[in-house]
C-alpha cells in the first residue's frame, strides 16, 4: 500500500433516501436503501468479477449518528478482494486485496418539500494493491440533492469533481493524474410495505489524463429485502456494468481510440447478507 493513501483531494457523495408506503417515516424502522437515514450496519458480499469469474469478495461497515434532527452523517469502510484473473484455485498467492474505500458524507435537512435533504461527501479509493488497475487511487468530494418523484420513487441527482492519480509506471508519454468530474443519478424504487426496494444507478465520468481522456458510463442495479419482521437482517443482489470511451490526443501514437466499449475486467456481481445493529 502507498505511503501516500491519506492524501486528499476529491470524490463523489452518494445518497439514498426516503421511502413510500411509510416505509422510513419511522425514524426506527432499519432502511438500507436511505442512507440519509442514521444506522450502523456491517454487509459481507460475495460474487465473481468480470467474463473470467474471478471470485470476489467484499466487506462493508457503515456507522452513522446525528449532531442533531438535521445534521447527521456516516463514515463507510470497505475492502474487496479476489482471485487473480485465471486463477484456477483460492490459494493465498491467488487472492489479491483489490479495493479499500473510506467515505464521508453528512447530510442537512433544507425544510423544503421538493429537496428535503442535502448533502456532501469525500470519498477515497485505494486501487494501489490491484495489478491489472492502472489508477492508483481516487480522491473526490460532490453534492447531492434528495428530490421524491413518486409515492415509492425517490432521485439523488449529484455532480462531483473528481483527481484520479496514476501509478507510475502508468505515466509515460507525457500523460499525468486524471482530473474531471462524474455525474450520478442514484435511484431508490420501493416495491413494498416491508421495505423491499430496486436501486438502479448510473454513473458518468470524465477525466483528462493530458495526452488522452477517459469517458465511463456505469450503471448499478441492486435488489434488496428485509429477511426478518425487524428489519434487522437484509438480502442484495447487485450487478454492475461498465461501458468505456478512451480518445488519444496524440494521433501518431499507436493507440487505438476506444469508442464505448463494455469493460470485461470491470463487470461484477454480487450478493450478499447486511446486519443493521
Amino acid at each position: 500500500m502507498k505511503t501516500n493513501i491519506f492524501k486528499l483531494s476529491i470524490l463523489s457523495v452518494s445518497i439514498l433516501a426516503m421511502t413510500a408506503f411509510n416505509v422510513s417515516a419511522n425514524d426506527d424502522v432499519p432502511d438500507p436503501a436511505d442512507v440519509t437515514k442514521v444506522l450502523t450496519a456491517l454487509k459481507v458480499s460475495v460474487g465473481t468479477n468480470s467474463n473470467d469469474y474471478d471470485a470476489a469478495v467484499e466487506a462493508e461497515l457503515k456507522i452513522g449518528g446525528s449532531f442533531n434532527k438535521n445534521n447527521s452523517f456516516l463514515t463507510m469502510i470497505s475492502a474487496q478482494g479476489a482471485t487473480k484473473d485465471s486463477a484456477e484455485s483460492m490459494d493465498a498467492d491467488d487472492f489479491d486485496l483489490r479495493e479499500y474505500r473510506a467515505r464521508w458524507f453528512q447530510v442537512f435537512g433544507t425544510g423544503i418539500e421538493a429537496m428535503p435533504k442535502a448533502g456532501y461527501s469525500i470519498d477515497y479509493v485505494d486501487h494501489s494493491n490491484d495489478d491489472s488497475d492502472p489508477i492508483d487511487h481516487i480522491i473526490a468530494v460532490g453534492g447531492v440533492l434528495k428530490v421524491p418523484v413518486l409515492a415509492n420513487w425517490v432521485m439523488y441527482p449529484n455532480i462531483a469533481v473528481v483527481q484520479a492519480n496514476l501509478k507510475d509506471e502508468y505515466k509515460t508519454g507525457g500523460s499525468d493524474d486524471g482530473k474531471g468530474f462524474q455525474v450520478n443519478i442514484f435511484n431508490s424504487i420501493y416495491l413494498n410495505k416491508k421495505g423491499a426496494y430496486l436501486a438502479i444507478n448510473p454513473q458518468y465520468s470524465w477525466l483528462d489524463f493530458d495526452t488522452y481522456t477517459t469517458q465511463d458510463l456505469m450503471v448499478e442495479t441492486t435488489f434488496g429485502m428485509p429477511l426478518t419482521d425487524s428489519r434487522k437482517w437484509w438480502f442484495s443482489a447487485t450487478y454492475k456494468e461498465t461501458i468505456s470511451d478512451v480518445s488519444f490526443d496524440n494521433k501518431t501514437l499507436a493507440m487505438p481510440d476506444v469508442s464505448y466499449k463494455a469493460n470485461d475486467d470491470k463487470r461484477q456481481f454480487r450478493v450478499g447478507v447486511t446486519y443493521i445493529f
